[in-house]
């Protein structure tokens, strides 16, 4: 068993080490990260099972295994939400990131859209972010263009994914070489798109503002990156640097290049059906601080998870600790009923606040205590049985005492495995 345990460390040293960035690489890097963290905690395990080398006669060394296992598992699923909460990948970019006017120039012709149009300079600086709802988002701050001097005083830009609001008044107007002038609006607008929250309390989120190009078929809009320093994509250029977005931080900020296809002409006979309409999109990746949600939720949880264990110490056959301790199977599938109640009412207010259609990662919080919850009331009712189960009835109740809590923190490290290592990198 030490020699397999040893086997199992060195396999995961070895993939941890392959890994440029360990923390950072964890959750993208394939097979290494899967089996660095699987060996990993499958070798701490067998390590201490080696040493302790815990026997049915020496329930000492049980309940020092149960807690090694415990703990061990419980490490793992804290390093995976730290290895999350550093991850400052650029995810869900629409179209081409670019960092330089060069970049942009050649995904334009790179897609055709440049073309006989003609490219307008534009930039954003963004002074405020509120989440107004699950799928909207409130911004506002300025938007700038630098646009031919006898050009109209509307701007040169459409928002398709504003709901509310908009460019609104001009706040400046100055002239630049090159026969043009940079003209600057008050940005006020809700936008609305599709955010994820299935890895809830440790989602990561990408604002998008969609910009196109009022006259489409002869202009196109291009980044502004001569107003900004040289391009970083997490120096967090284009937001103000004290910007305050409640529970969310930010991650990075980036120019990307594409095109949109409204898949109509608008009528008018002169555009296709199937026009690619060029389109500029700023993007801002924030990340949630989970710290605050993540413990919102656990703590109740982790209360009545203590309750449920409590109350294994009450179920014996022995009838005078029965007479002491009060102990009745109707008693504890009532206290399991009335715990399970508590639990449902707090997954309700979690569906509620996330507004996800499908099963956000919190949730497994929720279905682990249902599961633990219902083997508690199962094991009572096993205790007045007329059969029964030499394991459940082993030193009067002990071995449910002993695998309560490794059982739930393998449940809770296996689903945050799937659901942050395995999942990303299939």
């Amino acid at each position: 068993m030490a020699v397999l345990a040893v086997v199992l460390l060195v396999v995961a040293v070895v993939c941890a080490a392959t890994m440029d960035h360990p923390m950072q690489d964890l959750l993208g890097t394939g097979l290494r990260s899967t089996l660095a963290l699987l060996c990993g905690v499958a070798g701490l395990c067998l390590l201490a099972a080696a040493l302790l080398w815990p026997t049915a006669d020496r329930p000492r060394s049980l309940a020092l295994m149960s807690g090694i296992v415990s703990l061990v598992c419980l490490a793992a699923t804290v390093l995976i939400w730290v290895c999350v909460s550093v991850d400052d990948e650029l995810h869900s970019i629409p179209g081409t990131a670019v960092s330089t006017s060069a970049q942009a120039e050649k995904v334009l012709v790179q897609q055709g859209l440049a073309a006989g149009r003609t490219a307008i300079p534009t930039g954003v600086m963004i002074e405020t972010m509120q989440y107004t709802s699950s799928n909207n988002v409130k911004l506002t701050g300025y938007i700038w263009q630098r646009l031919p001097k006898d050009h109209a005083e509307d701007p040169e830009i459409d928002l398709p994914n504003a709901v509310e609001g908009g460019v609104g008044e001009e706040i400046y107007r100055d002239p630049v070489p090159g026969g043009r002038e940079v003209v600057g609006w008050k940005l006020n607008t809700t936008v609305r798109e599709y955010f994820d929250y299935s890895n809830y309390p440790l989602d990561r989120q990408v604002v998008w503002l969609t910009m196109w190009p009022q006259h489409s078929a002869v202009n196109t809009l291009v980044p502004d990156f001569a107003a900004y320093p040289p391009w970083q994509t997490h120096d967090g250029y284009g937001v103000y640097h004290d910007l305050v977005s409640g529970d969310w931080q930010q991650q990075f900020s980036t120019f990307s290049v594409g095109h949109g296809t409204a898949h109509t002409n608008y009528g008018r006979p002169g555009l296709a059906v199937d026009n690619k309409i060029p389109q500029l999109t700023y993007s801002i990746g924030v990340t949630r601080a989970f710290l605050s949600p993540l413990l919102n939720r656990l703590v109740p949880l982790a209360v009545i998870a203590m309750l449920v264990f409590a109350s294994l110490f009450v179920v014996t056959k022995d009838s005078d600790r029965r007479s002491l301790s009060g102990f009745s199977t109707w008693a504890v599938i009532g206290f399991c009923g009335s715990m399970m109640l508590v639990v449902s009412v707090q997954h309700s207010s979690l569906r509620s606040d996330t507004g996800s259609g499908g099963v956000v990662y919190a949730e497994y919080f929720y279905f682990i205590l249902y599961l633990v919850i219902g083997l508690v009331a199962l094991n009572a009712v096993e205790h007045t049985a007329e059969k029964r189960i030499r394991l459940v009835d082993w030193r009067g109740n002990t071995a449910a005492r002993l695998l309560y809590w490794p059982v739930t923190c393998l449940l809770l490290f296996a689903v945050t495995a799937v659901v942050f290592v395995v999942t990303s990198t299939t």
